[in-house]
């Protein structure tokens, strides 16, 4: 007896790597292929047709093609990427005929893992003999665990609210005037509450007060500034918003326990094999 497959495969590899980040916020990001993001370590906030995802570490994350989406991460995490193109039953897209959550749970993350090296370490030899064939039998190897993963695995429902969507414009406005005296009067007045009731709202969606956000994101971009070490301890103080150096170091300490020029020094040590931060095309 035998089975004809009539399932017709062409698949495109863009990119495949692991990513190390201290805590990233990006809006808006967009790809012109599919994304898969395997979190090894962390926790991220993430959205899809504004509805709002908790991925934790064994999930993977599925960015559609020229899909918008947010990403908000308060803490390390490390990421394994897979940027591909895959199109089936000639030309159908891969989500089409197969429909997925925006996060999934991984059955099994030790063999996801170990495949996933494996297609990295291919990733590095492209001369290899049938490194074309190889690396996509890998990635489709990678596809079916989460296929069968959507099946019998746990699923992430979304958190679904209206102020997900509504406050996405106060996170901008925050991002962009982290070196300004921002206020909880302020950003009540973008949206026309009453400071106390936006307050209380905003927590419900971020369990951060405003304030508590704004601090948040202006440390998220000390930690980024501190890799430069160009970027001089006065310099990031006044980028980020803090009053002064000394303001800055305090603040800076009592949040993660280290003075910003022993986490700089920190750094260094953690910078083996991974890429070490996000950059604005990264997931």
């Amino acid at each position: 007896m035998s089975t004809q497959v009539n399932d017709l495969f062409s698949i495109t590899l863009f990119d495949v790597k692991k990513v190390q980040y201290y805590s990233r916020i990006m809006f808006d990001i967009s790809h012109p292929y599919l994304t898969v993001s395997y979190i090894k370590k962390g926790e991220v906030i993430t959205t899809d047709d504004g509805k709002e995802y908790v991925a934790k570490t064994g999930d993977v994350m599925i960015n559609r093609p020229n899909t918008p989406f947010n990403v908000i991460s308060q803490e390390e995490g490390i990421h394994y990427l897979l940027s591909l193109k895959l199109h089936v039953r000639e030309g159908i897209d891969f989500l089409q005929a197969f429909p997925l959550d925006k996060v999934i749970k991984v059955r099994d993350t030790a063999l996801y893992e170990k495949k996933f090296d494996e297609l990295q370490d291919l990733w590095g030899q492209k001369e290899a003999d049938h490194y074309s064939v190889q690396s996509a039998f890998l990635a489709l190897f990678l596809l079916h665990e989460i296929v069968e993963s959507s099946k019998i695995g746990e699923k992430r429902k979304s958190r679904e609210t209206f102020e997900i969507t509504r406050f996405n414009y106060a996170l901008h406005y925050i991002e962009k005037g982290l070196e300004r005296n921002i206020t909880r009067e302020e950003l009540a007045e973008i949206y026309h509450m009453n400071p106390i009731y936006f307050s209380r709202a905003f927590k419900q969606v971020y369990d951060l007060t405003p304030m508590q956000m704004l601090q948040k994101m202006r440390l998220i971009k000390a930690k980024r500034m501190l890799e430069n070490p160009e970027n001089t301890i006065e310099l990031i103080s006044q980028q980020c918003g803090f009053y002064d150096a000394s303001h800055f170091n305090r603040i800076f300490q009592k949040s993660f326990g280290m003075s910003p020029s022993n986490f700089r020094k920190s750094i260094k040590s953690t910078k083996s094999g991974i890429v070490p931060t996000w950059s604005e095309d990264k997931l």
